[in-house]
């Protein structure tokens, strides 16, 4: 999927072949012939003032056809030619187009990276400040998944990270990107959602990882998705926005501990 490969063939814009170029310059010379003929006949005709004109029209003619079926495979080949060109051009885009989306991807996840992550959310900001619009930042920490990697090896814990991500991109709607922020940390950027329908969102993501570890084989890892999310208004800042969302994601993989509950002494009378 990264880069074409060796054997994989190319579009090439072809050339006339020999053959072509021999029968081009025989129709070429038939014609200059038929031509030379025609005047050499004439002028010897008119030297000794005998013949007709209508004698001329056989090789003048076939001299012009000769030339017309020239000037036909001339125009058929440079219409191929550039037809080739046109098809090249085209690959050329495409490959192009491959290559700059490629390397918007995290070679792990294929999501978006965190240098696109800075042009998409330019771009959603705009449409916000546009529109008036929502725009929610949610923020999710796959946590305990150092465990994965300390136990199965970086290998490992790519298959289970690339699962993960898809199982996050599974979950949400064809309008939000998903955009690999960190090592275990993801970025979903969700336009035009309500705040309910983001609760909502969280709720289901925080079920759909506890069901999917253990048939992955990760069921003894705890692990869970640590959330939080931020919403960005009309001539907001983005970057506040961001660690909104961080700083609440921080909250919900490290919650406060728990008050110990109050003793109560039972005396007997």
């Amino acid at each position: 999927m990264a880069a074409r490969s060796a054997e994989e063939p190319r579009v090439v814009v072809p050339r006339i072949s020999q053959d072509w170029r021999a029968w081009l310059m025989l129709i070429l010379v038939l014609g200059l012939v038929g031509m030379g003929a025609a005047v050499y006949t004439y002028l010897v005709r008119a030297r000794s003032a005998s013949g007709s004109v209508l004698d001329l029209l056989p090789p003048i003619l076939f001299g012009f056809l000769a030339i017309v079926l020239l000037l036909n495979f001339y125009l058929a080949r440079a219409e191929a030619i550039i037809e080739a060109l046109r098809e090249e051009v085209i690959t050329q885009k495409i490959e192009a187009e491959l290559n700059r989306e490629l390397s918007l991807l995290d070679p792990v996840t294929e999501v978006y990276n965190r240098r696109y992550a800075r042009v998409i959310l330019q771009r959603e900001a705009k449409r916000v400040n546009r529109n008036g619009t929502t725009l929610a930042l949610m923020m999710v920490d796959i946590t305990g998944f150092r465990r994965v990697n300390d136990s199965l090896g970086h290998t490992g814990g790519d298959v289970a990270l690339h699962q993960l991500a898809h199982l996050l991109q599974d979950k949400i709607r064809n309008s939000d990107i998903i955009v690999r922020f960190g090592g275990d940390e993801f970025l979903l950027i969700l336009p035009e959602a309500q705040k309910e329908g983001i609760e909502l969102l969280a709720g289901r993501l925080r079920q759909a990882v506890i069901d999917w570890a253990p048939t992955a084989g990760l069921g003894d890892f705890g692990l869970r998705f640590a959330i939080g999310t931020a919403y960005y208004h009309a001539d907001g800042k983005v970057d506040e926005v961001l660690r909104t969302a961080e700083d609440r994601m921080l909250q919900d993989r490290h919650p406060a501990e728990p008050a110990p509950p109050t003793r109560v002494s039972v005396h007997s009378s």
